[in-house]
């Protein structure tokens, strides 16, 4: 049963066809629905996609708004008045996947093989095997120990450490063979990381330049876990092995797998910050959730910040070869905006919180110092997460 026209031009059902309740205007008044069926007709379903952008548009733009003010969405949102802004753990969602996503589709790096730019002279100029072996070790522990110290936090840099390690390895290989048989195999000359190279071990399972390992000659091997365990993670480790392989020298997709990386990490970091929250503010007697909140919407900020920062940095690589001094304004924009993150996060603990500026400080650079800490240790086993995955 339909009733007649309505102002739409289209019939309209007399009950509601999603619970059958009476129908007495253009929405159900029992569970809300309305009477215009998308499906149907093209003219509301292209209605109901503007309608429900703009119902949102009042809450998104006064949520975004309010948060260029420090604190004042996380204290208006505690203080009850939550109906104005939109959630924060589902606008967290929203922007945690936007902001990498920009970053992913702006920022890209010269996706060219890297060369490494390494003396390699102690070796070439050795007169023994053993002369050879030493100077191979200890630059080789030199490159290891900086790929540890900054190759996980900076992927060009580890990519560019892997292919001087690469290079040793190889200009090595080459020396003793020239020691032991007086020449140089052409293989050799022509790719040295084809040369073969002794198994690595434990601590160098990602090392590039160990071409012949193989898993069943040096398996992953932790004493207190299960043999199905150690299983997996020799597999998993093939995986990472073969992609970093794969990415040794191109920096750009080292950033894009790290950008991927990113929120895992801030997911998982979250509830953590809240919870330093609660115990730097213990006596405030504050739910957990409270803090929550807090946190939540502070990741918000730092996230449409980042996002700013990628779209600037794009727009300032396009616009620089016509206008330079527009790029140098681009470029201070970002500047300012990296230094007024970490004044912004203060600003907005000392609002929210209410304390004192010296007790309010000393518990800002405790939980920002152990947050950094976290971030880039999580972000780390993240990356490396993503490299085994295949």
């Amino acid at each position: 049963m339909t009733q007649p026209e309505g102002p739409t031009g289209h019939d309209t059902p007399a009950q509601c066809e999603n619970c059958d309740a009476p129908l007495h205007g253009t929405y159900c008044h029992d569970c809300g629905q309305s009477v215009h069926n998308p499906v149907r007709h093209a003219g509301h379903a292209l209605e109901e996609v503007f309608e429900s952008f703009w119902h949102l548009d009042g809450r998104v733009f006064r949520t975004l708004r309010d948060l260029l003010w420090p604190g004042r969405t996380a204290a208006e949102y505690l203080a009850g008045h939550r109906q104005r802004y939109l959630p924060p753990l589902r606008l967290f969602v929203i922007m945690s996947l936007l902001a990498f996503f920009v970053g992913r589709l702006t920022i890209h790096f010269d996706d060219q093989p890297i060369t490494p730019q390494i003396d390699v002279s102690a070796i070439t100029n050795s007169q023994t095997v053993a002369e050879v072996e030493r100077h191979r070790d200890r630059m080789l522990a030199e490159l290891e120990s900086g790929r540890k110290e900054a190759g996980d936090v900076v992927p060009g840099v580890s990519a560019l450490l892997i292919a001087s390690q690469v290079k040793v390895q190889g200009e090595a290989a080459n020396r003793i063979a020239e020691l032991t048989s007086g020449t140089v195999p052409a293989s050799a000359a022509a790719n040295p990381k084809t040369t073969s190279a002794a198994p690595p071990s434990k601590g160098e399972l990602f090392s590039t330049q160990n071409e012949n390992w193989k898993a069943d000659l040096e398996p992953v091997q932790v004493a207190w876990l299960p043999d199905f365990v150690n299983r997996w993670l020799t597999r998993k480790t093939i995986v990472a092995r073969e992609n970093i392989e794969r990415m040794s020298d191109r920096p750009d997709r080292w950033f894009q797998t790290l950008m991927a990386s990113l929120p895992s990490a801030l997911f998982v970091l979250v509830p953590v910050f809240a919870l330093m929250l609660k115990l730097a503010y213990l006596f405030k007697r504050r739910l957990y959730l409270e803090h929550l909140v807090v946190a939540l919407y502070s990741h918000v900020f730092l996230l449409m910040a980042l996002t700013t920062i990628f779209a600037l940095m794009a727009v300032g690589g396009w616009i620089g070869a016509y206008a330079p001094w527009a790029a140098l304004l681009l470029k201070a924009s970002i500047i300012a905006l990296l230094v007024w993150m970490p004044l912004y996060l203060l600003l907005m603990q000392k609002r929210v919180y209410a304390q004192g500026w010296p007790m309010t400080l000393v518990k800002y650079a405790a939980i920002g110092l152990i947050y950094v800490n976290l971030l880039a240790t999580v972000a780390g086993l993240m990356f490396v997460v993503s490299l085994a995955k295949g």
